[in-house]
């Protein structure tokens, strides 16, 4: 996506979880350049949060961090309460935070990484987004939730049996959701993004055989970046999309759109 600018950004109050790396960093600057005030979660990884801190503050963008770790879902009220009194109050959550879960299911029989990787990618979004839900409605004001899934909620393959059940049902989530609360002026949406290289995929999707393979299969040719997911992220929260809602942003460079056909030349 350009880098467009969203003017009705300038100082709206976003929590962001999961800012310390990856596409959560990378909404993060893109929300700094358009003026919102940050509230930045993250878990373990402060120094990445630091170098998230110092990147929007370049940009002259006010933010503050918090650190949770959301796999203790009776602490997200507190954290949510926190978050929400920094800026008396939240104009956009977006539930970015998660874990990927990659484990054929007859490695995990107790479904003890399944029951994990629920509890953060799923039911931490649906106990914040409602905590959001209830602040907004206290204060008989609009909000704004975006959503991070993945392709993998609409299509998957092995190893991923935890993570695409908990971005399906994060889709699905948001549906229901968005019905709940468009009455009330609540907004959610979707974005799903496809194969983006971040800190940690990075070195092997940059490899040759690799990258053609990936970049091979995708309609556009190229993978997609941060920037491009804190484009969408900023869309999704701007008057840009004020008659979006219950829908899903999904942006892998036309990957799950040819499925698995051949390549025909």
């Amino acid at each position: 996506m350009s880098n467009a600018m969203f003017a009705d950004l300038r100082d709206k109050r976003i929590l962001i979880t999961g800012a310390s790396s990856g596409i959560g960093a990378g909404m993060a600057r893109t929300l700094a350049e358009n003026g919102c005030r940050l509230v930045l979660h993250y878990n373990r990884n402060q120094a990445g949060i630091e170098k998230t801190l110092a990147a929007v503050q370049q940009r002259g963008a006010e933010a503050t961090v918090l650190q949770q770790d959301f796999a203790d879902t009776h602490r997200l009220r507190p954290f949510f309460d926190q978050a929400w009194s920094i800026y008396s109050g939240l104009d956009g959550l977006v539930n970015n935070a998660g874990i990927v879960t990659k484990c054929l299911s007859e490695k995990d029989p107790e479904g003890t990484k399944f029951a994990e990787t629920l509890a953060v990618n799923l039911q931490a979004p649906y106990l914040l987004s409602t905590a959001f839900a209830q602040a907004c409605r206290a204060q008989s004001q609009p909000g704004v939730i975006v959503n991070n899934s993945s392709i993998h909620g609409q299509q998957t393959c092995e190893w991923f049996a935890a993570y695409a059940a908990s971005k399906a049902g994060m889709d699905a989530m948001s549906k229901v959701q968005a019905v709940e609360w468009g009455q009330y002026g609540i907004r959610v949406n979707v974005l799903a993004p496809g194969v983006v290289p971040v800190e940690r995929t990075e070195k092997i999707l940059s490899q040759p055989a690799m990258k053609q393979k990936w970049e091979g299969a995708m309609p556009v040719g190229r993978y997609g970046t941060v920037e491009d997911m804190g484009q969408a992220t900023a869309f999704l929260l701007s008057d840009s999309s004020a008659w979006m809602t219950g829908a899903n942003l999904t942006m892998d460079g036309g990957l799950i759109a040819r499925g698995q056909y051949p390549r025909r030349d």
